[in-house]
């Protein structure tokens, strides 16, 4: 197997043959490599803890028992209030944001996604927090904002989540590219256990199941690992004392076990607990991916209350929290993973259609966290069918629509608040 630490700088790197960036149909990595990616589908902070990275290397605990009702593989609701964009007031360092207040946060089919102060659900519009430009001639200002996500079932755009009840049975999943930093099931590791042996290679067993939906919905076959497309697979597990995501990267299709998968990871969505610093995830910056899409069902109800995830093509070699990975061998002014970008309170948004205001305002009052490398200024959202129903004024596709209005945004519409200081711990 490769060395470790060469194993975590090829992370989502690239997998295929470089080329120039301009020819990246899938969004080019740091290094310039071509990367199917986003774009294909798809110190210590106070306010945030670390995994304490045990020889499991687990960062949560059982989803429950519960015999909640068996879910469908799309999302199906979500609540909160309406988020207005408008500014919430100071407050402390709450959630590693000095002056970030913490949110009522977001619920999908009666799953809490992290608790209120969690950085994914901090408010960071205040006047107390503060507005840096460390990055900002690294961050391309002319180039539009690009909602990266669409419909399932024709054209596969976008990251699909699969919801199941408490009961849905474990099954054998392998894990063959990145298995030393990856979390086993609730079960454990069945053999040797790969984050004490350094072994790319693990066995456990995740709530997968042969139906389930994998980003681009692909054909079966191929190497985990070296898969053409990122191929995640998302399965939010109900509980009746929380839920768990399972996340995991390249992912082979399969109508049943052994589910293989370059790595996982394991998410207990009522703790504030990172990954192990230097774990990568499903994505780069070994972050949740669910949490940070964009869901249809929370557009339709009116208030997305969270930070998004999105992409850069040139990033650094160092994260901030709750980001623990990096995936690149640049310095600064190349922004971190973790970094926050608020859309400026100055951008006029009245214009647009309504869906498109809801996640503006949200990106106003959360804003972007950088979690991967891809397309500059490629944000994501859940693969979901209902994107391709008719928008409100009548004219286009509700996705279209909405793509259509964010064109008009750039990124000299955002800007970059402080939320810690980039590290390097276990890169």
């Amino acid at each position: 197997m490769p060395e470790r630490n060469s194993l975590r700088a090829a992370r989502k790197i690239g997998l295929m043959a470089a080329v120039a960036c301009v020819t990246c149909a899938g969004g080019c990595s740091s290094s310039g490599t071509t990367r199917a990616a986003e774009s294909d589908g798809g110190g210590e902070e106070s306010g945030v803890s670390t995994s304490s990275g045990s020889s499991s290397g687990t960062t949560s605990g059982s989803s429950g028992s519960s015999g909640a009702s068996s879910g469908s593989d799309t999302d199906t609701g979500t609540s909160g209030s309406s988020s207005s964009g408008g500014s919430t007031g100071d407050g402390g360092t709450v959630g590693g944001v000095p002056g970030g207040v913490a949110g009522p946060g977001a619920t999908i089919s009666g799953c809490e996604i992290f608790p209120a102060d969690n950085p994914w659900n901090v408010a960071i519009d205040g006047p107390d927090v503060q507005v840096i430009h460390t990055y900002d001639s690294a961050l391309p200002q002319g180039t539009e904002l690009h909602p990266d996500w669409g419909d399932y079932t024709t054209n596969h755009y976008g990251i699909p989540f699969n919801l199941v009840p408490a009961s849905q049975a474990d099954q054998t999943t392998v894990f063959s590219y990145a298995a030393d930093e990856s979390d086993p099931g609730p079960g454990g590791w069945m053999g040797t256990n790969p984050v004490t042996s350094g072994s790319s290679t693990g066995t456990t067993a995740y709530p997968f199941f042969g139906t389930m939906k994998i980003e681009g919905d692909p054909g079966p076959g191929g190497t985990p690992g070296n898969l053409p497309g990122d191929q995640h697979a998302l399965v939010l597990q109900q509980g009746a004392s929380g839920c768990t995501s399972y996340e995991a990267w390249n992912c082979v299709p399969s109508s049943g076990p052994p589910f293989q998968c370059a790595n996982g990871a394991v998410f207990n969505l009522t703790s504030n607990a990172l990954r192990p610093l230097g774990w990568t995830s499903g994505d780069a910056a070994g972050l949740s991916i669910l949490v940070g899409l964009v869901k249809l069902a929370e557009v339709q109800a009116g208030a997305v209350n969270h930070a998004i995830r999105v992409t850069f093509n040139h990033t650094q070699g160092a994260y901030i929290l709750p980001a623990t990975h990096a995936a690149s061998s640049l310095g600064s002014p190349n922004p971190p993973m973790g970094l926050r970008l608020r859309l400026k309170a100055s951008v006029a948004t009245s214009s647009y259609i309504a869906p498109s205001q809801v996640i503006m305002a949200a990106l106003k009052k959360y804003g972007f966290i950088v979690a991967d490398n891809g397309s500059d200024w490629y944000f994501q959202g859940d693969s979901n069918d209902g994107w391709d129903a008719m928008a409100p004024d009548g004219q286009d596709t509700l996705i279209d629509e909405i793509s259509s209005d964010f064109h008009h945004l750039t990124g000299a519409d955002f800007e970059a608040v402080y939320s810690g200081e980039p590290i390097t711990t276990g890169l």
